[in-house]
């Protein structure tokens, strides 16, 4: 008689074992491949048949017997050191960990959004617009005296006869 991880006994004629080795364990519940279970690193029987080592949006793994939050799934990190909730943010689309945590996303005279972990303007203030489309420098056009920009990007006020052309509150 032989099984993996536990001390074979002869009961009535036919091979088995009572009791697994420490740290080891019959999880499947077939005598035939012994106790196959290692309790100390099986995050799917961590110190226990059963208790499965899980986390959100992250790989959990067992050592020692104990759970741990392993490595988050890719654009997720857990930027509150909370392995409880596993890896929490989504840093591919929060404007507050965007790319990476506490990496803030900021757009002058806008809303900041993030995009695939890239900051980028959202939605620009009342009067303002991103003329020039850089994300870098936010909504930097005033959209209420300019006449090359007037109420919209690239809205150019014509030029009257023998006058100059105006904007005012973003009407030419």
């Amino acid at each position: 008689c032989s099984f993996a991880n536990a001390a074979p006994q002869c009961v009535e004629g036919a091979c088995g074992f009572s009791v697994c080795d420490m740290g080891y364990a019959d999880c499947d519940g077939q005598p035939a491949n012994g106790c196959e279970v290692a309790l100390g690193t099986d995050a799917g029987n961590c110190g226990g048949c059963g208790t499965r080592c899980s986390y959100a949006h992250a790989t959990g793994v067992c050592g020692s017997s104990v759970c741990a939050l392993g490595a988050c799934d890719a654009g997720w990190a857990d930027c509150d050191g909370d392995p409880a909730n596993g890896c929490e943010v989504d840093t591919r689309t929060s404007p507050t960990h965007c790319g990476a945590c506490n990496s803030l996303c900021r757009a002058a005279n806008a809303t900041a959004a993030c995009a695939t972990g890239v900051c980028g303007v959202g939605t620009c203030d009342t009067g303002f617009g991103d003329c020039d489309g850089m994300s870098t420098n936010g909504c930097e056009q005033a959209l209420t005296d300019s006449t090359t920009h007037c109420g919209a990007c690239n809205n150019t006020c014509a030029t009257p006869a023998n006058a100059s052309p105006t904007c005012a509150t973003g009407a030419c």
